[in-house]
């Protein structure tokens, strides 16, 4: 009778552990699906194996072992890092992050002008082409093509039908622009560009073979 009850309490005692068991780990795998957000549906979760993120991660942990030739335990850690990488929209791509000492500024703010509307990769022939017959004013910046180290643009201006090309010069290799010839006090700028917005503003005297004018300039759109 002793034997028979012995035998009646492990049987019972097994079926309660096993059912304890397997209901705290559906608990867990279910709350822990839940916190980490990884699918809309309830028959994606962790416990069946099929969830993207934890296929990536557990990817990732047997990638990072390959040369100790074992396999480590998955961690919520490794399953938090791979939802990230497999969220993130840079995810296919490779960046390098450059130090501000590394990055050329002064050198992007002197050449841009080269972006600006009114800079023209044209001669001067095509320069006075383009600005015949607008008003008086309307100028365009074009490259100086002559092997020079202080001369880097040239301006070309239209008024009273006549045309004026102005240098625009660079004073000692330096962050330093001047336009037209070298004179006493001329006004200096840090970049090309500050030198046509400052006359958009105030009057300019252009002067060529035949006349001398004082105008506002006007930067061409099209």
């Amino acid at each position: 009778m002793c034997w028979c009850l012995r035998v009646y309490w492990t049987v019972l005692h097994n079926l309660f552990t096993r059912f304890v068991t397997a209901f705290a780990d559906s608990v867990y795998n279910s709350d822990l699906c839940a916190r980490l957000m990884c699918c809309s549906h309830t028959t994606c979760c962790f416990c069946c194996g099929h969830c993207l993120f934890y296929k990536h991660t557990q990817h990732e942990a047997r990638k990072s072992n390959d040369n100790d030739g074992e396999e480590r335990e998955l961690t919520l850690a490794d399953i938090e890092e791979g939802q990230a990488k497999a969220t993130s929209p840079f995810q296919h791509h490779d960046y390098v992050i450059v130090d501000d000492i590394d990055a050329n500024y002064l050198e992007i703010e002197r050449r841009k002008i080269e972006t600006e509307h009114y800079y023209r990769l044209v001669d001067r022939a095509s320069a006075e082409q383009i600005l015949n017959f607008r008003e008086d004013g309307a100028c365009l910046v074009r490259p100086f093509k002559e092997a020079d180290l202080s001369i880097k643009y040239i301006v070309t201006v239209y008024a009273q039908q006549q045309y004026f090309h102005l240098f625009i010069r660079q004073l000692n290799c330096k962050d330093s622009y001047c336009i037209g010839q070298q004179k006493p006090n001329e006004r200096i700028f840090k970049s090309p560009s500050d030198i046509i917005d400052f006359y958009s503003l105030n009057a300019l005297q252009c002067t060529n073979k035949n006349i001398t004018v004082c105008l506002v300039l006007k930067p061409i759109v099209t």
